[in-house]
């Protein structure tokens, strides 16, 4: 336990929290991610519902748009055909459509917490090459432990969106700065400033701050020169990786309306 606060202080002073817990800093990657993990599922349990009751409204808003948009007596055909199924106990449209948000929340919460792991694999695996390279040899499960700590505050960030969706009822939906610039109409996808904005907000800074600190520190020892060039690169790869199926999508959307 002492050894896993001490690690805890890498929040602030990640170089210390290294050294003080020695050999210990390979297993603590493990609590670490669990709180990582269990912060995502808190957050995705939270926001689900509000998720599924805006997302479902708008869908709804959609069809009925859709359905005023057509001649009189299709409107007719189209309410005569509802209620027929409804009646006859068919799967309705509103059925698929409560069947489809059930699916999505279910996703939401399997790949929330697969994404939690990929990215502290990835983040380790990135700056393990990198300290191989330029540094001391340092084992895969303490660079483990640096990308969990590294990931932690966006745990703090997920339970204080949680706690603010919880107490509010308001579905926070759009990430980071990416808000600022977020479409004001839900139905028209984000463009590329918001897959670029959406990345940053305080607790990623935060969270750089720390990785860049336990590179700096006697136990991963990558100099200066070498430390921020990784980081740069680190930073652009990763921003690249997130923005690109933002921008895709938000290109495909345009195509198709």
């Amino acid at each position: 336990m002492r050894s896993f606060a001490h690690i805890l202080t890498g929040l602030f002073r990640p170089g210390k929290a290294l050294e003080r817990a020695g050999d210990a800093v390979k297993w603590r990657w493990i609590p670490l991610a669990l709180i990582l993990i269990g912060s995502v599922l808190f957050k995705t349990a939270v926001s689900t519902p509000m998720k599924i009751e805006a997302q479902s409204a708008e869908a709804e808003a959609m069809i009925q748009e859709q359905i005023e948009s057509m001649p009189e007596a299709d409107q007719r055909q189209y309410e005569k055909d509802m209620a027929a199924a409804e009646a006859n106990g068919e799967f309705t449209q509103d059925q698929a459509l409560d069947t489809a948000m059930q699916v999505t929340s279910i996703a939401d919460i399997v790949f929330g917490a697969l994404g939690a792991l990929v990215a502290i694999l990835y983040t380790a695996t990135f700056f393990f090459v990198a300290a191989k390279t330029w540094a001391n040899p340092v084992k895969f499960t303490a660079m483990l432990t640096i990308a969990a700590l590294s990931l932690l505050p966006n745990a703090i960030r997920n339970v204080i969106q949680g706690i603010s969706m919880a107490s509010t009822g308001v579905w926070l939906r759009y990430s980071g700065l990416g808000a600022l610039v977020a479409p004001s109409d839900p139905a028209q996808a984000p463009g590329a400033a918001y897959a670029v904005l959406s990345q940053i907000d305080s607790f990623v800074i935060w969270g750089l701050l720390i990785l860049a600190g336990a590179l700096l520190s006697k136990t991963i020892g990558i100099d200066k020169k070498r430390a921020f060039p990784a980081m740069l690169v680190f930073i652009v790869v990763t921003g690249l990786l997130k923005a690109v199926p933002v921008i895709v999508s938000s290109l495909l959307a345009g195509a198709v309306m």
